[in-house]
């Protein structure tokens, strides 16, 4: 074989794979859009889920301050007076009232007694 058999022989080679690359591009040009694609969806999928547990990180957060909020309703609940307290507090008060009355009067009658002796 010649020298000019060999180059005309890598030529068609060369010829052959610069066709054949030419193909491979224009094949796998719809998968790199499509790859493109899928990437700028998974980065939006991040995105949103990062926001979606940021929002639950909130809502965790507020679950747990109402929840000390009941924890402490329940902690002085039990030593608040109750509505029979109250009512005996009240006829206590009412009674008291009387009592105080009826010594003001007491006292009255005796400061009027005082000031009528010469």
């Amino acid at each position: 074989m010649s020298l000019t058999a060999v180059q005309q022989w890598l030529s068609v080679v060369a010829l052959l794979i610069g066709i054949a690359n030419a193909a491979w591009i224009w094949i796998s040009r719809p998968a790199r859009d499509t790859n493109k694609r899928i990437d700028e969806t998974n980065e939006r999928v991040d995105d949103l889920a990062a926001a979606a547990d940021a929002r639950a990180d909130r809502h965790r957060e507020d679950l747990k301050n109402h929840d000390r909020r009941i924890q402490k309703l329940e902690d002085v609940l039990p030593h608040m007076p109750t509505k029979d307290d109250l009512h005996g507090l009240d006829q206590k008060i009412t009674r008291l009232d009387t009592h105080v009355t009826s010594v003001s009067h007491t006292v009255q009658r005796i400061d009027d007694f005082l000031r009528r002796q010469p």
